[in-house]
C-alpha cells in the first residue's frame, strides 16, 4: 500500500494526449448509482470500462505496462477470494479522497461485474481470511499497509465489490443504506464527470488539489524552474479521456485560472514537449515522432493536447515499452 500513483496515467497522458475522439460506439458508463457511493471529497475519480477495452488487439500488453500497480494489486488480492478479474469484472472505478493532504489520501473503488458470493464466502473460509457483515454487505479483510490501516474487499450483493480502507469502503457503505452527501453534490467534479462519462472507454477527472500535485511531479526538475511552481498552481482542472482499440486515441483537457495562465502554461508545455522529441529520437524514434505530431491547442483558460497513436504504430511503441512508467 504505497503512495498513490495516479501520476503514472497523468504522465502517460502528458507523453500522448490525443485528438477530440467521436462519442465511441456502445462505451459504458458510469451509473449514478455508483457515483452517489463517492463522498463530496473526491479528488481524482477513475474509470474503466474493461468490455471495451479488452476488444482491443493491444489490450493485454497495455495493461501490462501502463496501468498503476494498486490495480495489479486489485488483480492479486481478488484472486486469494476466487475472483477473476477478467472473469468477473466488466468495470471498475476507483477514487482518491484528500483528508487534508492530497499525497497521503484514502483510496476507494467499486468493482461491477457478476460475483459468486457462495464460492466467495467458502474460498474465504478455506484461506482463513477474516471476514465480517457491514450494513448488509459481506466484508473480507486482506491486509494492512505500513501504518497499520486495514484494506478489505466488501460486496453489497452479487454485481459489486467495493474495495479500499475500512474507514473509506464503510463510508461508502452507509450512504449506499442512508443515503448522505456524495460526489454529485460536488459541482466540480460532477461537471467533470459530465464532460467525459460514456465518452470514452478509460477516463480520469481531478480537482484542483489533485491536478496541481499530478503537475508538479509530472513536471520534476523542470519545476524547479523560476515560476514554474506558480504556475503549477494556476492549473485548477484537468481530465483525461482514453479510447483504446486497434490504436490509442487520447484526450488531455485542463482549465487554467486565467487566460492568460492558460497561454504561460500552454507555451510551457510546448517546450517540454519539444525537450522530449528530442530526447527520444534515438532511442524511440516512432515517440519522437508522434509527439512532433501532438498539436497543442488553447481558447480562453482551457488548454488540450493531441495526438493520435495510428494501429501500425502500436506494436512498435508496445515493443519499446513506451507505456512503461516509473513515478
Amino acid at each position: 500500500m504505497k503512495k498513490h500513483t495516479w501520476v503514472a496515467t497523468l504522465g502517460l497522458c502528458g507523453l500522448l494526449a490525443a485528438v477530440n475522439v467521436a462519442l465511441p460506439a456502445g462505451a459504458q458508463e458510469l451509473a449514478s448509482q455508483v457515483l452517489a457511493l463517492y463522498p463530496p471529497q473526491t479528488g481524482e475519480l477513475v474509470f474503466v470500462d474493461l468490455q471495451s477495452a479488452r476488444r482491443s488487439p493491444h489490450y493485454a500488453r497495455l495493461k501490462a505496462q501502463a496501468l498503476p500497480e494498486r490495480y495489479h494489486d486489485l488483480e492479486r488480492w481478488s484472486a486469494q477470494l476466487g475472483v477473476d478479474f477478467e472473469r468477473n469484472v466488466d468495470r471498475v472505478s476507483w477514487a482518491f479522497i484528500s483528508r487534508g493532504d492530497a499525497a497521503s489520501s484514502d483510496f476507494v473503488g467499486v468493482a461491477e461485474g457478476a460475483f459468486y458470493l457462495d464460492e466467495i464466502q467458502r474460498t474465504a473460509a478455506a484461506s482463513q481470511l477474516r471476514t465480517l457483515a457491514y450494513r448488509g454487505a459481506s466484508v473480507y479483510w486482506l491486509g494492512e499497509n505500513e501504518a497499520g490501516r486495514e484494506f478489505i474487499f466488501a460486496f453489497p450483493d452479487n454485481a459489486r465489490l467495493v474495495f479500499g480502507f475500512r474507514e473509506a469502503v464503510q463510508e461508502m457503505l452507509d450512504r449506499a443504506a442512508q443515503g448522505g452527501p456524495s460526489l454529485l453534490d460536488n459541482a466540480q467534479m460532477r461537471g467533470l464527470v459530465d464532460q467525459v462519462n460514456r465518452r470514452a472507454s478509460i477516463w480520469i477527472v481531478l480537482d484542483g488539489e489533485f491536478t496541481q500535485l499530478g503537475v508538479r511531479q509530472f513536471l520534476g526538475q523542470a519545476a524547479e524552474v523560476p515560476g514554474a511552481e506558480t504556475l503549477a498552481q494556476r492549473v485548477q482542472t484537468a481530465s483525461l479521456r482514453m479510447e483504446l482499440n486497434r490504436g490509442l486515441d487520447t484526450t488531455l483537457a485542463a482549465r487554467c485560472a486565467s487566460a492568460t495562465d492558460a497561454l504561460w502554461f500552454s507555451t510551457f508545455l510546448e517546450g517540454a514537449l519539444y525537450f522530449q522529441r528530442q530526447r527520444l529520437n534515438e532511442s524511440n524514434p516512432a515517440l519522437a515522432r508522434i509527439l512532433g505530431d501532438a498539436r497543442l491547442q488553447r481558447a480562453g483558460d482551457e488548454i488540450s493536447l493531441a495526438v493520435a497513436i495510428s494501429e501500425s504504430d502500436m506494436p512498435a511503441l508496445l515493443q519499446a515499452r513506451s507505456f512503461t512508467l516509473s513515478f
